[in-house]
């Protein structure tokens, strides 16, 4: 359950063909925005594409899948392995280097 301003209590579920643009005004007003009637229109639009497409993933059983902590599987990593390379021409685009770095003067 959510509550609007008014003090009234709204199920937090909204389906998509309830989306009107008196909703949209709504939630623009609670996010502190200014919208033109285009605007309205098209963020409406655009809403209840959103919220028909999450009822779509919402119709979908999951009940036989085990939820991740990780998007990638123990073992299974699409990163690369962290390595050192020292890259010669870039050390020698520098004025001074020292052990693999920029020579800098010290400001301290």
């Amino acid at each position: 359950m959510a509550i609007w301003g008014d003090g009234a209590m709204a199920d937090s579920k909204v389906e998509a063909q309830k989306l009107d643009e008196t909703l949209t005004r709504r939630v623009a007003d609670l996010a502190r925005l200014e919208l033109s009637e285009d605007e309205v229109r098209t963020f409406t639009s655009q809403l209840r594409d959103v919220i028909g497409y999450v009822e779509q993933l919402q119709e979908i059983d999951v009940s036989g899948v085990e939820p991740l902590t990780h998007p990638l599987e123990p073992g299974d990593s699409a990163l690369r392995e962290d390595r050192v390379e020292v890259f010669e021409m870039v050390l020698t685009s520098g004025a001074d280097s020292l052990n693999e770095g920029y020579k800098v003067p010290q400001i301290l």
